[in-house]
């Protein structure tokens, strides 16, 4: 009896380490490797500008959306997103390392003369992105107009002589003896899409055998029965179009992947089919159907073993993820055989409305309501005949569509926009229309992504004190700045080595450093500091589109600006003094400087830094970009470039750095004396007093301590405080103004809010709104609005 539990024992053992030891099969291998691949969470990036084509004294503005990919939501977890310009020759112009929280930035560019008239290339994107073989960055395109020079404004006439035509038959290839179906684009140069009403294929006895029509994109679909001793052609001819192209050569055999889309109770259908020849070849093989979008997957298995060359398998579409999913078939050794990309409208669009009326001042109330709680949305106003929006980029195009997409589709509104009511058959479309998604099975199968590069996250301050450091010691630096409220502490390593990991330093921000004991008594030490910017390079190739085309300019698209009336005879008031009779002023310290002295009395009017003060009243001032230290200079001409003595409530200040930090609104006099002879122990290049309001005195405190100053440079880019710019007319203004840009209005319990903004002549405006809600929900609108009186 021992023996029979014994062996009964033995043999339940060994069929429970046969089934652990059963090797997956093929939907398991499957759900593995694409599990794996999708394993770390992306980031997509999506940028929101107020236009794009720019005039050059205007503001260029922009607001940043990040999601998290794997979630769904704003990428909690960035902070550092890299801004890149570059001009028509892949030259860099501008870097920009901006601060990005809850998933969000803003920023923008005062625009100046040295931008020559010209496309700009704006590339954003994070260092961890690098870690993958696919590009998740964005780009966009901006034009530069000089307004010294005629433009030619862009013409919505697509360039007819250089039309193509391209055919995206169903699983690549066009196959002998079924019902194929074919998608056709038509484009010129500019990828402009090209409308045809009536395109017609023939056989090459110039038998009509299909009819087709495109879009305003240039999409179309064909359906072909081809015969293998045939050829066939495109033919179109219109007043604008002649064409005559042939179809690609049918092949004997291969496999081609159908949908309906449209069927009841949110059912799929997918149909894979063969002709008869196929039939013989792929008889006794299994086959999966893969359908998915990253790591979210849903796959059946199949044979062509009941002799029928067309097998129709059935999905519930509710696991089907929202945006672009890739329907793959998949071989007995998981190659994919050929593949179709399918949009799903899986989630009800957020809606936004909008009403404008006119209030006092001639000036314009908006009011909107967005269907959306604890959102943050951005919104731009332009003129109503303002034609610097070429490109309607839509926060639902950038990650539910191009984040799929080999070849981005930069006009992507209409596939969005509700009051298209084509638009699930134009994205039908343009899905047929695809190569290939950017997500490739090779890839997924064999090139699992290694992290190498890190998600960096603010910048790090750094640097070195000069004094030994006893290892039993406890001296710490602590970081200061005033104006941001920033005291941090750091522990000093024996070395002599500190450093601040993780910091959010913005551009101009001035620290203060202080080596302290474990008592917080100052003790001063010469130190060096720095910041680096954790600055980071994108590893992929960039993929700027380019313009083929020739510049076709027509006369009667010719806009000139006016020119300025103060362009000449302009009256050159320096040297100029003006003084205020209306009202004495009373200065608390005179007798403190000689007679040769000019004296300030710093009121609210007065805006900036004592630095630029300084700059703007006798001297050469600015920030030395080797050494990260302000500097002052006297103006051309002086013999010597010593700077002047420098006093703080009568302490001599010797680091110029704190005058940077230092706002005038803190500031009651100042005095400036160039010749010297109010301070005999001052320069040849004068002296300067500085003397604090009351109540201001206790950040005095700070500067009578011994301490090292850093100015920030290598930080966080300032967002711009943007401005309307000035148009000598009306009608330049209603071209190429901006009536407002908001980049942040946060929506909360409520789901209304308003801006106002002077009305300009308007009898209508064009809002163009982009954000995200805490959930996911994407919030976007391109619409007219009219003005009500």
């Amino acid at each position: 009896m021992k023996l029979s539990i014994t062996f009964l024992c033995l043999l339940l053992f060994s069929q429970s380490y046969s089934q652990i030891k059963t090797p997956p099969n093929n939907p398991e291998k499957i759900k593995n490797i694409i599990e794996t691949y999708f394993k770390y969470d992306r980031e997509n990036i999506h940028v929101q500008f107020n236009k794009d084509i720019y005039v050059t004294n205007e503001d260029i503005a922009f607001k940043g959306y990040v999601l998290s990919k794997n979630n769904n939501i704003p990428n909690p977890n960035t902070t550092n997103v890299q801004l890149v310009i570059y001009d028509e020759q892949d030259q860099i112009v501008i870097k920009q390392l901006l601060f990005t929280t809850k998933g969000t930035f803003a920023g923008g560019i005062h625009l100046s003369n040295k931008f020559k008239s010209g496309k700009y290339h704006f590339h954003f994107y994070t260092n961890w992105m690098n870690n993958f073989n696919e590009d998740d960055s964005f780009t966009q395109a901006v034009e530069i107009i000089n307004k010294d020079e005629p433009y030619n404004m862009p013409s919505n006439e697509p360039n007819w002589k250089t039309t193509t035509v391209a055919f995206f038959p169903e699983g690549g290839s066009i196959i002998n003896e079924i019902n194929n179906t074919i998608g056709v684009k038509i484009v010129d140069c500019n990828q402009k899409g090209i409308e045809v009403k009536d395109g017609v294929i023939l056989d090459s006895k110039s038998n009509e055998i299909s009819h087709f029509s495109t879009n305003k994109m240039g999409n179309g679909i064909f359906y072909l029965i081809p015969d293998k001793n045939e050829t066939y052609s495109l033919k179109i001819k219109t007043d604008k179009l002649n064409i005559s192209q042939p179809l690609p050569i049918s092949k004997e055999t291969g496999i081609t992947i159908s949908y309906n889309n449209n069927l009841p109770k949110n059912i799929l259908a997918v149909a894979i089919k063969t002709n008869e020849k196929g039939l013989e070849l792929y008889k006794n093989k299994k086959y999966i159907i893969l359908i998915h979008q990253d790591a979210q997957s849903i796959q059946k298995e199949f044979t062509f073993n009941n002799d029928e060359p067309e097998h129709v398998l059935l999905f519930d579409k509710k696991y089907l993820a929202n945006g672009v999913n890739s329907i793959r078939l998949i071989d007995e050794n998981l190659n994919e055989v050929t593949q179709r990309l399918i949009y799903h409208y899986n989630t009800e669009k957020t809606t936004t409305s909008f009403e404008a009326k006119t209030i006092a001042n001639d000036s314009i109330i908006l009011l909107g309501k967005t269907d959306a709680k604890q959102a943050n949305i951005s919104i731009s106003i332009l003129p109503e005949t303002n034609n610097c929006v070429t490109h309607k980029k839509t926060i639902q195009g950038t990650f539910n569509l191009n984040a799929y997409l080999e070849k981005p589709e930069e006009d992507n509104y209409t596939y969005f926009d509700p009051k298209n009511e084509n638009r699930k058959q134009d994205m039908e479309a343009l899905m047929i229309n695809q190569i290939q998604n950017k997500f490739v099975w090779n890839n997924i199968k064999n090139k699992i992504p290694n992290i190498n590069f890190s998600f960096n996250k603010g910048v790090t301050i750094s640097g070195k004190v000069e004094k030994e450091i006893n290892s039993k010691s406890k001296y710490k630096i602590s970081l200061i700045s005033l104006k941001d409220n920033v005291f941090e502490e750091s522990n000093i390593e024996p070395n002599g080595e500190f450093k601040f990991d993780n910091f959010f330093a913005q551009d101009s921000t001035v620290f203060l450093l202080q080596m302290i004991n474990e008592k917080s008594v100052v003790k001063y030490t010469k130190m060096e500091a720095r910041v680096k910017p954790n600055e980071s390079q994108f590893m992929l190739p960039l993929r700027f589109e380019k313009n083929p085309c020739p510049i076709e300019k027509k006369s009667e698209n010719n806009f000139t600006f006016t020119k300025s009336i103060f362009d000449e005879d302009i009256i050159n008031l320096e040297g100029v003094t003006i003084k205020n009779t209306f009202k004495k002023e009373v200065f608390n310290h005179k007798n403190d400087m000689g007679i040769n002295a000019t004296a300030f009395k710093i009121d609210d009017s007065e805006f900036g830094n004592v630095l630029d003060f300084i700059g703007r009243n006798g001297y050469r001032t600015g920030i030395d970009p080797e050494e990260n230290t302000a500097y002052i200079r006297n103006t051309r001409g002086s013999f010597s470039d010593n700077p002047p003595a420098v006093y703080l409530d009568n302490i001599l200040v010797f680091d110029f750095n704190l005058l940077y930090s230092l706002d005038l609104t803190d500031v009651d006099e100042i005095y400036i004396d160039k010749t010297g002879s109010s301070d005999t122990s001052a320069s040849a290049e004068g002296s300067i007093k500085i003397f604090l309001k009351q109540g201001a005195n206790k950040k005095n405190d700070y500067f009578r301590a011994k301490y090292t100053s850093l100015i920030v440079t290598t930080g966080f880019t300032k967002n711009i405080n943007f401005k309307n710019a000035t148009f000598e007319t009306q009608k330049e203004f209603f071209h190429f103004g901006t009536l407002n840009w908001t980049p942040t209005i946060m929506i909360k319990d409520s789901s209304t809010y308003e801006l106002k903004f002077p009305k300009a002549a308007q009898r209508e405006i064009q809002v163009l709104i982009e954000g995200f809600s805490e959930d996911g929900k994407l919030i976007s609108e391109f619409v007219k609005v009219p003005i009500q009186e």
